[in-house]
């Protein structure tokens, strides 16, 4: 839950580039980790099906339990690895923004990642998004800090301004799918406009309901 208390801006943003995920200059992501069925077309090998999704061989054999090359049209296997698939277009809902030019840090979205985690671990995908998207509107904002960590760990009378920093929640590491919405977030998908502030209570005039969360 977040504390409904406005504050002067303070320091400096990080000028560190994340080198954990590829970041297309007009999706969100260039590239993500996805575990699927593949059914098998003429003309294909096991090497050019883990050549398509960009895994190994062995994993793919691994996957399947598939340890010689025979394979036939229409057989299923399951295959793990990057493909094109962007936020966009598996999230209809979202909107991607023009990326940030702005560059963050491994530390940045891990922090970020582990502070949904902790807000809206149960909360749908786009709200997931929205708690980032919430720290993002606040980087940019002139009332608040201008860097991921000093908007987390702003206090505010002595008291943090996010509950699971007070009681030490955010220290739960973030699972992959925390750390996607955190990345999203980072690069500019919004579905909550201007929002500042979030919290689990009823619906005010001109706030935005996502799932169980209250987003103004």
């Amino acid at each position: 839950m977040i504390k409904f208390k406005n504050h002067k801006s303070i320091f400096l943003a990080s000028a560190l580039t994340i080198g954990i995920s590829i970041i297309s200059s007009q999706n969100i992501f260039a590239a993500t980790l996805t575990t699927r069925n593949y059914t098998v077309k003429s003309g294909d090998t096991l090497s050019k099906i883990a050549q398509k999704y960009k895994e190994s061989l062995t994993t793919l054999r691994k996957d399947n339990n598939k340890w010689n090359d025979s394979i036939f049209p229409g057989q299923v296997l399951k295959v793990s690895g990057t493909t094109s698939v962007t936020v966009k277009k598996t999230v209809p809902s979202l909107k991607a923004a023009a990326p940030s030019t702005k560059k963050y840090t491994a530390s940045d979205l891990n922090l970020l990642a582990r502070l949904i985690t902790a807000e809206a671990g149960g909360e749908s995908y786009i709200a997931q998004v929205a708690v980032g998207a919430v720290v993002m509107n606040r980087v940019k904002s002139s009332e608040f800090p201008n860097s991921i960590s000093a908007v987390i760990n702003q206090k505010y009378n002595g008291s943090y301004q996010f509950t699971c920093v007070q009681n030490g929640n955010i220290k739960r590491p973030a699972p992959a799918s925390d750390v996607k919405a955190a990345l999203a977030a980072i690069n500019g998908t919004n579905p909550i406009k201007n929002a500042l502030f979030f919290n689990n209570g009823v619906k005010k005039s001109g706030s935005i309901k996502i799932g169980n969360m209250i987003f103004m």
